[in-house]
C-alpha cells in the first residue's frame, strides 16, 4: 500500500538523521500553525469519537498529542461559508458569505492568514474544492493559494473537487521553501465529501463508501503529519485538525448537508495540538464554535486579537443558519441555537430538542418544554440578519436584465416558504435527477427534471440542469430556450446568466452572448471573460481577445481554457512558436489532473507543430486527440489535412473511415465531405455526402452541403 511504504520510508529516514533536520524550527515564541480541514467529516465517525466502523491511526495519533473538543459546531453547514467563519473569526451574517456561490469574502473582513502575514508569517495554503478558489476572497493573506481543480461539466460546481494526495504533495512543496522562518499551512481536503469514491484498497475495506473516504483522508493526514515531523516542525507547531461541518446520511431526510441545522451536520471534530503537545490527551466537553479558531491562532502565534479562545472556552449559546434551501429551492432559511443541551431550531414549524436524552433528535419537544422554547426563540431573534439572493447585481445591470426580458421572481421570494422538512421527498426527486444526469442517462435525467419543475418552477438548479441535459442531447436552440425561461423565473442566478451566454456562443449569436457575460462578469469573472475572449475571437479580434482572455486566466483556478485561448489568438497572428508555449502550459496543468485529459488540446498542439514544420510531431498530436476523444470530428479532420500533405493518400482515407465509424452522426459526415473537398478530392466528399444523406435524411446541414460546397447534385 502506497501510503504505508511512504511512512516506512519517514520513519527510516528519521532514523538515520538522528537529530538532524532538514531545517531549523522557528523560534518558540511564533511558533508554524498547521490548519488541516478534512471536508463533510462527522465527529460521529471518528474512532477518537467512539466509533468502531473505520479505522483512522493517523487522526487517532494527533488525538494522543492534542485537546479534543468533544462538542463542537459548525456555524452553517456549506464549505466556504463555514471556511470564511474559520478563517475570520466571525459568523456568517459578520462577514457576509451566506452561500457557496454568489458571494465574496469582502476586503474589510480581515483574515488569519492576512494577520499573520502582517506578524511576519510565510503564508500557503492548499485546496481540494472549486468552492474555495481564490476569487472568492478566501485566499487573501495567502502568499501562496493552490485552488486548481478539475473542472467537469458532468458535475455541480460544488463537486469540483480533486483528490486529496495532489492538494498534500502541493502544499508539501509549498512547505519546502517556507520553513526557515515561522508559518502558516491551511491543508483543506475534500474527502468525505459526496460523491463517496475512495481508492483502493478502501473502496473494498469498506462497505460504507462514506467511512472509506474517511480512511482515505487519515492516511493523506497521515503523509502531510509525516511530513511535517520529517522536516522537525511538528513538535514545535500548533497543529488544528477540523472539519467545516457534518452530512446528513439520511438521519432526517437529508443524505449528504446544506439544507438541515440538524446535529449529524453541524457538529464536528476540533482537535488542537499546542507546540510541544502541552494538554495532550485533555479532553474539553464545553460546547465550542468554528468562530473561536481564529483567536486560538492569534493567542498562540503571540498575535495581539481580541477573538475569543478555544484554550478557555465558557459556556455560551452557538448560532447557525442555513440560506440553502431559500437560496436554491425558494424554501425557508432555517436559523438554530444551541445552548448546553437544549438545541432550538427556527423553521416554520419550530423544534427543540435535549441533546443529553435525545442525541439523534428523534423527539421534539417545543410543546412539552415551552419556557426553554421561549428562551431560545427569544434569544435566537437578534442574532438573525436576512440575507439577500447571491447574486450582488446593481441597478444598473437589474436594468439591463429587464431589458433583456428577465422580470420575475427570484428563489428568495418573500413570505411563508416551505419549511424543508416537509420537502424531503422533492429533495430526493432532484437528487435522482442529478445522478441520472452524472451517469448520462439523458433522457431519463430530462423526464425526472420536467416532473419537478411542474410544482418547483422557482428552483434555480433544475432549470440549469435541464440547460445542461438539453445541451447533451444537442439541441441547442431549445437549450437556449429553458436558460432564458429560467432566468426569467430566476433573474439574478449567475448559473443561468452563463448557460444563456454559452448556448448563444453555441449558436454564433454573439451579441446576446456578450451581453449576458458582461453581466455575470461582476459576479463571478473567470468563465465570463473566458466567454468573452471566444466572442472576441470569433469576431477576428485578436487584441480583445487575448485582453479578454489574459483576465480569464488571472480569475479562474484553473487557467487551461484560458491558455488555449491565447495559444488560438497567436496562432491567429501566425505566431505558431507562442501558441505552442500557451498549450505547453495548458497541458502542465491538465496532467495534474485525473485523468489527464482536455479536448482539443493535442490537436491544437498538433496544428502549432504543423506549422512549425514539425509533422511527425503533429501527427502524434493528431492521433492522441483521436484516441482521448474519438467522437471528435475536427481532430479526424486534421489528421487527414496531415496526411494529405505528406501523400500519404491511403491512411488519409483510411481516418475518414474511423471516423465515421467512431462517431456516425451527421456532424461526421459533413466534416469528411468538407474535409475532402478542402483538399481537392470532389468525387470523396460527394461520396460521404450522399452517404450521410441515405443515413440521415431529415438533417439540414446534410441536405443544404452540396450547395455550400458548390458540388454538383
Amino acid at each position: 500500500m502506497r501510503v504505508a511504504a511512504f511512512q516506512t520510508t519517514v520513519l527510516i529516514a528519521v532514523a538515520a538523521l538522528g537529530c538532524h533536520r532538514e531545517s531549523a524550527a522557528p523560534p518558540a515564541s511564533r511558533p508554524p500553525v498547521i490548519l488541516i480541514s478534512v471536508d463533510t467529516l462527522r465527529s460521529d465517525h471518528l474512532p477518537a469519537y467512539g466509533y468502531k466502523s473505520v479505522d483512522t491511526p493517523n487522526i487517532d495519533a494527533l488525538r494522543k498529542d492534542s485537546i479534543l473538543f468533544t462538542r463542537a459546531y459548525s456555524n452553517v453547514p456549506l464549505t466556504l461559508p463555514s471556511h470564511a467563519t474559520i478563517l475570520t473569526g466571525k459568523l456568517p451574517a459578520d462577514h457576509t458569505v451566506r452561500d457557496n456561490l454568489g458571494f465574496r469574502l469582502p476586503p474589510s473582513v480581515p483574515t488569519i492568514a492576512e494577520v499573520l502575514k502582517k506578524n511576519g508569517y510565510a503564508t500557503g495554503a492548499s485546496v481540494s474544492a472549486f468552492v474555495l478558489r481564490h476569487e472568492t476572497g478566501i485566499a487573501r493573506g495567502f502568499d501562496f493559494f493552490d485552488d486548481e481543480t478539475e473542472a467537469d461539466g458532468q458535475k455541480s460546481l460544488a463537486r469540483m473537487q480533486r483528490d486529496g494526495r495532489a492538494t498534500v504533495q502541493a502544499l508539501t512543496r509549498w512547505l519546502g521553501a517556507n520553513t526557515s522562518k515561522p508559518f502558516f499551512a491551511f491543508l483543506h481536503l475534500y474527502e468525505p465529501h459526496a460523491p463517496y469514491t475512495p481508492p483502493e484498497p478502501y473502496r473494498s475495506r469498506y462497505a460504507n463508501a462514506y467511512d472509506g473516504e474517511i480512511a482515505y483522508a487519515d492516511a493523506l493526514v497521515g503523509e502531510f503529519v509525516g511530513e511535517l515531523k520529517q522536516k522537525g516542525i511538528y513538535d514545535g507547531a500548533l497543529v488544528i485538525f477540523l472539519s467545516d461541518h457534518g452530512e446528513g446520511l439520511n438521519d432526517h431526510g437529508e443524505e449528504e448537508h446544506g439544507v438541515f441545522l440538524y446535529r449529524e451536520a453541524l457538529q464536528v471534530p476540533l482537535l488542537v495540538k499546542l507546540p510541544n503537545s502541552k494538554r495532550h490527551g485533555e479532553t474539553v466537553d464545553v460546547p465550542v464554535g468554528l468562530t473561536g479558531v481564529f483567536g486560538t491562532i492569534a493567542e498562540v502565534a503571540g498575535v495581539k486579537s481580541d477573538a475569543p479562545s478555544l484554550l478557555a472556552p465558557r459556556e455560551r449559546e452557538l448560532y447557525a443558519e442555513s440560506y440553502y434551501a431559500r437560496f436554491h429551492f425558494g424554501w425557508s432559511e432555517l436559523h438554530s441555537l444551541i445552548a448546553g443541551n437544549d438545541h432550538y431550531i427556527r423553521a416554520p414549524q419550530p423544534e427543540l430538542y435535549d441533546l443529553a436524552s435525545d442525541p439523534t433528535e428523534k423527539t421534539n419537544v417545543a410543546e412539552s418544554n415551552r419556557r426553554t422554547f421561549a428562551r431560545l426563540r427569544d434569544d435566537l431573534a437578534p442574532m438573525v440578519r436576512d440575507a439577500a439572493a447571491p447574486a450582488n447585481i446593481s441597478r444598473e445591470d437589474a436594468a439591463k436584465l429587464a431589458a433583456l426580458g428577465y422580470v420575475g421572481s427570484t428563489a428568495a421570494q418573500s413570505g411563508p416558504l416551505p419549511d424543508p422538512k416537509t420537502m424531503t421527498a422533492a429533495m430526493r426527486d432532484i437528487k435522482q435527477a442529478f445522478e441520472a444526469y452524472g451517469a448520462q442517462r439523458y433522457p431519463e435525467a430530462l423526464e425526472l427534471t420536467n416532473r419537478q419543475l411542474r410544482d418547483n418552477a422557482q428552483i434555480t438548479d433544475l432549470w440549469d440542469l435541464k440547460f445542461k441535459i438539453v445541451s447533451k442531447l444537442g439541441r441547442t436552440d431549445e437549450a437556449l430556450d429553458v436558460a432564458k425561461e429560467g432566468l426569467r423565473r430566476v433573474p439574478t442566478s449567475v448559473a443561468l446568466l452563463y448557460d444563456v451566454a454559452n448556448a448563444a456562443l453555441a449558436l454564433g449569436h454573439l451579441d446576446e452572448a456578450r451581453e449576458h457575460a458582461e453581466i455575470a462578469a461582476k459576479m463571478e469573472p473567470g468563465e465570463a471573460h473566458e466567454i468573452l475572449a471566444r466572442i472576441a475571437l470569433m469576431k477576428g479580434d485578436t487584441a480583445l481577445a487575448e485582453k479578454e482572455a489574459k483576465l480569464a486566466a488571472e480569475a479562474s483556478s484553473d487557467p487551461t481554457n484560458a491558455l488555449m485561448i491565447l495559444a488560438s489568438a497567436s496562432s491567429n497572428r501566425g505566431d505558431y512558436a507562442a501558441a505552442l508555449g500557451y498549450y505547453d502550459r495548458a497541458a502542465e496543468h491538465v496532467a495534474k489532473r485525473n485523468p489527464p485529459l482536455q479536448q482539443n488540446l493535442h490537436l491544437g498542439r498538433g496544428d502549432a507543430l504543423a506549422h512549425l514544420g514539425r509533422a511527425e510531431e503533429a501527427e502524434r498530436e493528431m492521433r492522441a486527440e483521436t484516441h482521448d476523444f474519438p467522437q471528435s470530428p475536427q481532430a479526424y479532420a486534421s489528421l487527414v489535412l496531415l496526411l494529405f500533405a505528406e501523400h500519404r493518400l491511403d491512411e488519409a482515407t483510411k481516418t475518414i473511415y474511423q471516423l465515421i465509424a467512431a462517431a456516425p452522426e451527421p456532424r461526421s459526415y459533413v466534416v469528411a465531405a468538407e474535409t475532402l473537398q478542402a483538399i481537392g478530392d470532389t468525387r470523396g466528399a460527394q461520396y460521404w455526402t450522399a452517404a450521410g444523406q441515405r443515413r440521415f435524411p431529415q438533417d439540414t446541414q446534410l441536405r443544404d452541403l452540396p450547395k455550400r460546397l458548390g458540388m454538383a447534385h
